[in-house]
């Protein structure tokens, strides 16, 4: 295989896994530049989303694609669950107080999840599994077709969901002044219900099409939320459009990484292209500079 297929082979997988921390990532995000609140729990609805699956997929030998749909609707009740139960009752508290709690569920969402399932890894075979694309120049797993496919889809329409609906006109006038956006009706709760829905959501459906990829066990939650914070610092702070893009750059950059180098230096050379950025452009790709005094 020459340079220039390795070169567009790679980019092709990393298309695929950056779409994984986009999903992620956006719903991060949009937590926090519509709410102001840190979830650190974040990484454990991609995790739930992995041992749904089994539960459904294996254990109640649901359809795959039934299981997948019934995944990301799972998942999102949990995010409103957290809403309801964690982020609600500390919303217009000190910073520290959303992420301390969010801290607290994470590690009590890991060990309720190692307690009752243990730490040996699930891997999942699903109807794709084994099929491979060849087109051209390169060649595709039929999973990884569907999680690029599928994430470049639902990313896009929730885009422009936030953009072009009266919803998402509201969550955005949230994001702008939350006070102002109350006193003109906008029912604030609901917007929370909204947005961490959307990203449970979101993570139920990376979780659910990466999960038969690689392997399904409680760590996986520390490592997505681990690249989705990167991927949200880099796009900026409660940018939509930059995570995205940021989801998308960080997964190329570690898939040439490997391919070129060796897959120790993956997370090397993406944390020090981040360091680069942020050196640059402290604000991240697409953030905004903080106002003094705000």
């Amino acid at each position: 295989m020459g340079t220039f297929s390795v070169i567009f082979q790679q980019f092709i997988n990393g298309l695929t896994i950056g779409g994984v921390y986009a999903m992620v990532a956006v719903g991060l995000t949009l937590v926090f530049g519509i709410l102001r609140q840190m979830n650190w729990a974040h990484g454990e609805l991609y995790m739930l989303a992995g041992y749904a699956l089994v539960i459904t997929y294996t254990m109640m030998n649901v359809p795959y694609y039934v299981a997948v749909i019934l995944t990301v609707l799972m998942v999102a009740f949990v995010g409103l669950l957290y809403e309801w139960l964690v982020f609600r009752p500390v919303r217009g508290k000190p910073f520290v107080n959303a992420i301390v709690c969010s801290l607290g569920v994470s590690i009590f969402v890991w060990n309720i999840v190692l307690a009752l399932f243990g730490g040996t890894p699930y891997k999942l075979a699903t109807p794709l599994t084994g099929k491979i694309m060849r087109l051209g120049l390169f060649s595709i797993s039929g999973q990884r077709l569907m999680t690029l496919v599928v994430g470049v889809m639902i990313i896009g329409a929730v885009y422009y969901w936030i953009q072009k609906t009266r919803a998402g006109r509201a969550m955005r006038a949230v994001e702008q002044d939350g006070e102002a956006a109350r006193l003109m009706g906008v029912n604030i709760n609901r917007i929370a219900e909204v947005t961490f829905a959307i990203g449970g959501g979101l993570a139920g459906l990376a979780g659910a099409l990466v999960g038969p990829i690689f392997v399904i066990e409680p760590r996986v939650g520390a490592w997505a939320v681990g690249k989705a914070f990167a991927v949200v610092v880099m796009g900026g702070m409660g940018s939509v459009m930059g995570s995205i893009f940021a989801g998308f750059t960080l997964g190329v950059i570690e898939s040439l990484a490997i391919g070129f180098l060796a897959t120790q230096y993956r997370d090397l050379i993406a944390y020090l292209m981040i360091i680069v950025i942020l050196w640059i452009r402290p604000q991240g790709l697409f953030g905004r500079i903080a106002q003094k005094g705000a």
